[in-house]
C-alpha cells in the first residue's frame, strides 16, 4: 500500500509539472508556477502545518494539495491498529490522560478520517 501510494503521488506531480510546463512558452515562468505551486503544497500536505489549526479563510488550499492525499494515506496505513501504550493501565494512571495510546488516537488528533473506505480524507 505504501508503494502504491508513493507512486500515485509521484505520477500525479509529474502530471501536474508536465501540464504546467506544456502551457508556458518561456521555461523560466513554467518553473517560477511549478515552485510556488509545489511549496503551497508542501505548506498545506499535513507536515509543516496542522491543517486543523489552519485559518478558516486559507483552509480552502489543503483540497488542491497532491501531497495532502498521499501524507494522509500513508498516515493511516502506517497507524491504523498501532497500540504505543502496551503496559499502561489507563483507569489507574490518571496523570497521563492526555498521552497518544494509540494508532486511531493519533490520527483522529491529525484530523483524519478513521473510515477505511476513505483512507485519504480529511475531516
Amino acid at each position: 500500500m505504501m508503494i502504491f501510494t508513493l507512486t500515485m503521488v509521484a505520477y500525479t506531480a509529474i502530471s501536474m509539472a508536465l501540464a504546467i510546463a506544456t502551457g508556458q512558452s518561456v521555461v523560466s515562468i513554467a518553473t517560477l508556477l511549478m515552485n510556488i505551486s509545489f511549496v503551497f503544497m508542501m505548506i498545506f500536505s499535513g507536515l509543516l502545518v496542522n491543517l486543523r489549526t489552519v485559518v478558516p479563510w486559507l483552509s480552502w488550499l489543503q483540497y488542491l494539495s497532491i501531497t495532502r492525499y498521499g501524507c494522509a494515506a500513508l498516515q493511516h496505513n502506517e497507524f491504523w491498529g498501532q497500540n504505543f501504550c502496551q503496559g499502561l493501565n489507563v483507569t489507574a494512571n490518571t496523570t497521563c490522560s492526555f498521552a497518544i495510546c494509540t494508532g486511531e488516537e493519533f490520527l483522529m488528533d491529525q484530523g483524519i478520517s478513521l473510515s477505511p473506505g476513505a483512507c485519504g480524507s480529511i475531516m
